[in-house]
């Protein structure tokens, strides 16, 4: 994020605006926010992101980097569909946490 917004604008930056970028660019959203489906199920509604979210937002980064590696092929294996979803990263495994509804 801070590649993509610098000066410290990735900490300042909406999630509705990062989330539409993301999906714009095509790109894959790694993040330690989970609620990121409570608070914008309608941004993620509308776009195709693929959101793979930490389970906890204290995790140490050493914590972090271990949940990736164990989890790394599953996350490529499930990057590789098309979105929306959200999956959250667990200590070895990953659980979906919300996929939109289809329509009747």
């Amino acid at each position: 994020m801070a590649d993509v917004y610098p000066g410290g604008a990735d900490q300042r930056i909406a999630d509705p605006v990062w989330m539409l970028r993301a999906d714009q660019e095509g790109w894959v959203a790694l993040t330690k926010d989970h609620s990121v489906v409570r608070d914008h199920r309608d941004v993620l509604a509308e776009t195709t992101l693929r959101v793979f979210a930490y389970n906890n937002a204290n995790l140490t980064g050493s914590e972090m980097v271990d949940r990736l590696d164990t989890n790394f092929n599953r996350i490529l294996q499930r990057a590789a569909k098309p979105g929306p979803y959200v999956y959250v990263i667990g200590r070895d495994s990953l659980e979906l946490r919300w996929r939109p509804t289809p329509d009747p």
